[in-house]
């Protein structure tokens, strides 16, 4: 393992973790709520980031793949979820949402059901394991391979929560600066309609 390799993994990371997907738009619905509904989501995606990595450290991940079935079963399931939680978002907004404390939408949603929307958001789009499985073995080594997967699976997960920790900053101080506007519940509509487009991709393969 070199720092080259390392710098590397980081880059290809982080550029992937930037560009908006599902987990992005939901991160930043859920600051809507308060931050504190943001971190927990954060959570939650890390938790499912636990659950790919240890499916390709196992081998099992190889299995469900190269299963078409299975696969397109956990595809199609995923894709649903996702669109009944856009759906969700596009129909409720989120409600009128109080500048700076926000402590009517804290009230609303609880942070166990961001954190449990997070995960299963994550776990809904079943190609991040084809994801793992064609980044980490470019960068483990057959003879340290459990050890390499548990190093870099940490910075895939280090890079995720500072990413969408930002993003939940980021979309905090925009909500409180709308305040109780019909902008926020406009805003965070477009996000359900972004979860929604990334199921369609989803579905689509």
């Amino acid at each position: 393992m070199t720092l080259e390799s390392t710098l590397q993994f980081l880059a290809i990371t982080l550029f992937l973790e930037v560009t908006p997907g599902p987990g992005v738009m939901f991160i930043l619905y859920q600051s809507a709520f308060s931050f504190r509904n943001a971190v927990a989501g954060t959570l939650g995606l890390l938790t499912s980031n636990v659950i790919w990595i240890s499916l390709v450290a196992t081998g099992l991940a190889l299995v469900l793949t190269q299963n078409p079935s299975v696969f397109d079963t956990l595809r199609y399931a995923g894709a649903v979820y996702l669109v009944y939680l856009g759906y969700k978002i596009i129909r409720y907004g989120i409600g009128k949402p109080k500048a700076n404390e926000n402590t009517h939408a804290e009230q609303h949603k609880s942070t166990w059901s961001s954190y449990r929307q997070g995960m299963l958001t994550s776990l809904s789009n079943p190609k991040a394991l084809l994801f793992f499985m064609a980044l980490f073995p470019q960068f483990t080594r057959p003879e340290y391979f459990i050890q390499d997967i548990i190093y870099f699976g940490l910075l895939k997960m280090t890079c995720l929560a500072i990413v969408m920790i930002s993003y939940g900053v980021m979309g905090r101080r925009m909500f409180n600066y709308m305040g109780e506007s019909t902008w926020a519940n406009t805003i965070s509509r477009v996000f359900g309609g972004g979860i929604i487009i990334a199921a369609i991709a989803i579905a689509r393969g």
